[in-house]
């Protein structure tokens, strides 16, 4: 008897639980994405980089810019943004920068190894007035731009961190 109850017992916390499970999304598809993001371009390698974009939140950094096959790099400024394209339109969504006023070429802040930090805020939204999805996001990018000391100009390079025109098949797509 006292076997049956516990089988019982357990029968309805199953049922229990499966129907709790099926009743979170109310019925409604929702879009929760975690994106890791990495790229590189003829200076830069950026490693690490999150997006999350949910309804509610969108977060992005936690990411790592470093020169490539070089030590040591010398600057008095250097700057990144990060960029998404929702239904065409082209927003900033991170930025970050760092700038010295040294009194020569020989003193400048090392940029060959810089954390972009991260931010979080309220969802985008779309033409609709809806949060964005994945699904609008066409094209992700980061350019970064520093003041080269030994060359005493501004250089400026893109890296391309998500394309869906470029991209392979995904679950994401």
């Amino acid at each position: 008897m006292l076997k049956n109850r516990k089988k019982t017992f357990c029968l309805l916390i199953t049922i229990f639980i499966v129907l709790l499970s099926g009743c979170n999304g109310m019925g409604k598809a929702v879009d929760h994405y975690f994106l890791s993001l990495q790229g590189e371009s003829q200076t830069w390698e950026l490693s690490g980089y999150e997006m999350v974009i949910t309804p509610k939140d969108f977060k992005a950094g936690n990411g790592v810019l470093k020169t490539k096959n070089k030590g040591e790099f010398l600057s008095n400024f250097f700057q990144f943004e990060t960029h998404i394209i929702i239904d065409g339109e082209d927003l900033t969504v991170h930025s970050g920068s760092v700038s010295f006023s040294g009194l020569n070429e020989e003193e400048g802040l090392d940029i060959s190894n810089e954390m972009t930090g991260a931010i979080e805020g309220e969802s985008y939204l779309n033409k609709n007035g809806n949060p964005i999805s994945f699904k609008e996001i066409s094209d992700i990018y980061v350019i970064v731009e520093w003041s080269d000391m030994k060359k005493g100009e501004y250089t400026k390079e893109k890296i391309e961190l998500y394309s869906r025109t470029n991209q392979e098949p995904s679950f994401l797509n």
